[in-house]
């Protein structure tokens, strides 16, 4: 099958293009430092301010020193609301530490990462099926990487600019009762990973019965 041999290929590249820019990303917001910093944040107030993303927010009895609040752009949206019902904002702060920035951008980080270490994984499997071999050895071993790496880098990722809000916040002296950690766990990841287990096992058990027939002959 010519196309999964291509498209093992390019599942290979793309994977070591994500795990470049990742890593890229992550240290030119490093050395942005002591620059302007971005992170999420949650206020807790049912009448949170709401806006546009990168648009200055008015927090009424709370200022940012060397800052600003702005709006925050729900996750995967593509669009610049601000999922202000939530209390969710960007703090936006000057004189931000190297620390402050990674974390940031933490999640693309993690994700790229991520991304590379998946299709080193899987890239294996799909140029074995292209052979007509999907249960050569290595291959269960293989997915339960894959299976590991979403669990894992999906469950990280997210939490990681989450606590960059909470340091940014610690240093210009807002950490309090009125702002939130903005993380919430997900299971989406795990529940993803749990099902590249699943066939992780149903592929081990095509080793097995492979290396049984070959037993036989």
């Amino acid at each position: 099958m010519p196309w999964v041999r291509r498209l093992s290929g390019l599942v290979v590249i793309l994977g070591l293009v994500a795990g470049v820019v990742g890593v890229g990303y992550a240290i030119n917001g490093m050395t942005q430092a002591p620059g302007f910093v971005k992170a999420p944040v949650t206020l807790i107030d049912a009448d949170a301010p709401t806006g546009w993303a990168d648009v200055e927010v008015d927090v009424p009895g709370v200022d940012v020193p060397d800052g600003w609040f702005a709006g925050a752009q729900p996750p995967g949206s593509g669009s610049g609301l601000v999922s202000g019902a939530d209390g969710r904002l960007t703090i936006v702060a000057w004189d931000s530490t190297r620390i402050e920035q990674l974390l940031s951008r933490g999640d693309r980080l993690v994700g790229g990462l991520g991304l590379l270490v998946g299709a080193l994984a899987l890239g294996p499997v799909l140029g074995s099926i292209a052979q007509g071999r999907p249960f050569a050895p290595g291959n269960a071993r293989r997915l339960t990487v894959v299976a590991a790496t979403v669990a894992i880098a999906g469950s990280i990722a997210p939490t990681l600019p989450e606590i960059a809000g909470f340091l940014v916040l610690e240093r210009t002296g807002l950490a309090g009762p009125d702002f939130a950690s903005a993380t919430s766990p997900s299971l989406q990841p795990v529940l993803v990973g749990g099902v590249v287990l699943a066939l992780a096992l149903a592929f081990r058990a095509g080793e097995r019965l492979s290396d049984d027939v070959r037993g036989l002959v």
